[in-house]
């Protein structure tokens, strides 16, 4: 107890933190989220009071001392149910909705080439049956097709449109596109011309002002004499923007593991805040220190400000600031309380971003290696330097990594075997290639263009990427992970966290790595695997295409358009025609039979030749063809399924 005690006095943000945080969660299953929060705080004032009245003695008072840890924890609790509600996401009744215009306003612009990708707040919908509905907390991502958005962040835009429900792709086994972009704030989405869209009013906001400082310093990259493609490099990891990325490109680091380093993190700002330290070392001769480090965390806010505030940005700018404090006022730092301290505020000013995912695992991270990196690095800071500095890039890698496997594969159905040796050799590395990156960068601007440095830094991206590819290749294997795997390997590590940082009380550790181990040996039980030889027949339009599960991948299968196609996909046989019937045909049985718009004859005939299990109309069917089609198969008492109506046909094995 005493050691809980002296945990939490030291980590004075941590109830808070926690407690707000639990609130938020909680928030999803309160039917009425406002009285639920004022119940709690009304609580938590009766028990202070309560608490006040029973510890006029000095003696109770010491006895009931932690009680006061009880009425906070309820307090934030509440006050974290009641900030949910209030910036809990708008819904839409319906899945495609008819707008005639929406009207909000443009907080982000993605560049892409297929078309820019707008996220707009909405303030109002007009909809095509005349009604006017005004919205509070609703983000819509908006896809420019084939064009620019032709509006610049902070504007006030309007646009006709038809809004749809955010879903997993129905033509793919892979799923969790959904769920991540429910975790940002997007649950709709809608497409519209460039030409639709019509500028109200510009407003110059700080967010416009962010992209604009951030798109001349991305002209200024691609204004050197780098390759291209360690210029699109060096936009991501500098500024974030990983539009500028080839698909290629981010497969090739999410194969190897190491696709963290394409997201501005704790870690690149760790990286920036040493090079900004570097620059101000002058001040240490001046026995200037403090001031260094004041200036230091300033100038990392103002580069999180440029590269657009992402909750991992924030985080580690609030942890460097309580650093710098503490430095100033000559305080003890600690880790957890500074961690604490950015969870609690970003979360008090944006409470659903507990549910992104980038901060999610930002917070496991560097919460793992507050907890184990210490105990893992087998040399101690004082005795031996330099080598726990070397073996620090090694622990904290398999810590970082070991912390957050579970959630990553949770989201992302997949995880890299290669990520150790890969993350061991490119994570020393890029500190200096970044380094290197700035040093150019500041040459170019003041007029200095060093082709030995250009030639450095391309030479080293391309062999980074080389060595990425081969060690990536068919090493990521796919997995399933349950939610209750989730909580149970995390319990697992706080539990041997609090062993290892707490108390050495034994039961924390066997209980904690006995839930680990039960949380691995359940995996493979967990039965939402696909097997290989599942398909899907697609909608697309254009013509009869099949996607087949084939390890980790997917495999598409084209029909030929205007002839009859037949395939096997393990025990089942697929037919699609697309044409009318040969006067002479071999009549055989097949299990699909897959009709597209190139056929104009009558069911009878192809189910007398081609005897089917099951009928699949494809959407390439004209609508008042396919309504006669069902007609005729329900008579004949076949099944049938179409895919305009019921969505891509999808057969697991």
């Amino acid at each position: 107890m005493e050691n809980l005690e002296r945990a939490l006095n030291t980590n004075t943000l941590a109830v808070p933190a926690i407690s707000l945080s639990a609130g938020i969660y909680g928030s999803t299953f309160t039917g009425n989220g406002i009285v639920c929060g004022f119940v709690l705080i009304l609580v938590a004032i009766a028990i202070y009071i309560a608490i006040l009245y029973c510890c006029k003695d000095p003696i109770k008072a010491y006895k009931f001392r932690l009680f006061h840890y009880l009425w906070l924890s309820l307090a934030f609790i509440g006050t974290g149910i009641i900030f949910a509600e209030i910036h809990k996401p708008d819904i839409l009744s319906g899945n495609n909705l008819r707008a005639e215009y929406v009207y909000g306003t443009v907080t982000d612009i993605i560049e892409k080439a297929s078309g820019d990708v707008i996220t707009l707040d909405v303030h109002k919908i007009k909809w095509q049956s005349g009604d006017v509905e005004e919205f509070r907390n609703l983000r819509i991502s908006v896809k420019c097709v084939g064009t620019d958005a032709a509006c610049s962040v902070g504007d006030n835009i309007k646009f006709p449109t038809t809004i749809t429900t955010i879903r997993d792709n129905p033509n793919s086994f892979s799923s969790g596109y959904k769920r991540v972009m429910n975790s940002k704030g997007f649950y709709y989405t809608c497409n519209v011309y460039g030409r639709n869209i019509h500028i109200e009013k510009h407003v110059l906001s700080l967010m416009s002002v962010s992209r604009k400082i951030r798109d001349n310093l991305e002209i200024c990259i691609e204004n050197t004499r780098l390759s291209k493609e360690t210029q699109n490099f060096l936009i991501t990891v500098l500024l974030g923007d990983r539009s500028y990325l080839d698909p290629s490109t981010r497969e090739t680091f999410a194969d190897a593991g190491v696709a963290h380093v394409l997201a501005l993190s704790g870690m690149h700002m760790g990286i920036i805040g040493g090079v900004f330290l570097f620059i101000l070392f002058p001040f240490n001769f001046a026995g200037r220190y403090k001031t260094r480090y004041i200036l230091a965390a300033i100038m990392l806010w103002i580069y999180a400000f440029i590269t657009g505030m992402a909750p991992s940005t924030i985080r580690a700018c609030i942890m460097v600031s309580f650093a710098a404090i503490a430095i100033v006022l000559e305080r003890k730092r600690y880790v957890f309380n500074s961690l604490f301290a950015a969870t609690f505020i970003i979360l008090l000013f944006s409470p659903f971003t507990l549910f992104d995912i980038g901060f999610q695992l930002s917070f496991i991270c560097v919460a793992s290696l507050a907890a184990f990196a210490s105990h893992v690095n087998p040399f101690g800071p004082k005795n031996n330097p330099i080598l726990y500095r070397i073996a620090s890039l090694f622990s904290a890698t398999l810590v970082a990594t070991f912390g957050s496997w579970v959630v990553t594969t949770y989201y992302f159905k997949s995880f890299p075997l290669a990520f150790i040796p890969a993350n061991i050799i490119l994570l020393p590395i890029l500190p200096l290639y970044i380094s290197l990156a700035i040093i150019n960068f500041l040459l170019v601007q003041c007029g200095i263009d060093m082709s030995s440095l250009n030639w450095i830094l391309d030479s080293t991206f391309e062999k980074l990427k080389t060595f990425l590819e081969w060690i990536g290749n068919g090493n990521a294997i796919h997995l399933e992970i349950s939610y209750g795997t989730l909580i149970l390997w995390i319990t697992g590590l706080v539990l041997i966290g609090l062993f290892f940082n707490l108390r050495r009380w034994r039961p924390l550790l066997f209980t904690g790595i006995a839930l680990i181990i039960i949380s691995i040996s359940i995996i493979p039980l967990q039965a939402d695997r696909i097997s290989d030889n599942s398909f899907i027949i697609t909608n697309n339009y254009r013509q009869v295409a099949i996607n087949v599960k084939k390890g980790n991948g997917e495999q598409m299968l084209l029909m030929d358009k205007g002839k009859i196609s037949d395939t096997r996909i393990g025990l089942s046989r697929i037919i699609a025609i697309d044409c009318n019937l040969p006067k002479t045909i071999t009549p055989c049985k097949c299990d699909y039979l897959v009709i597209a718009g190139g056929y104009k004859g009558n069911i009878a005939d192809i189910c007398e030749t081609f005897n089917p299990s099951l009928i699949v109309i494809h959407p390439s069917v004209r609508r008042k063809r396919e309504n006669s089609y069902m007609i005729e198969i329900m008579n004949l008492g076949i099944e049938c399924h179409s895919i305009r109506q019921n969505n891509p046909l999808k057969v697991t094995i």
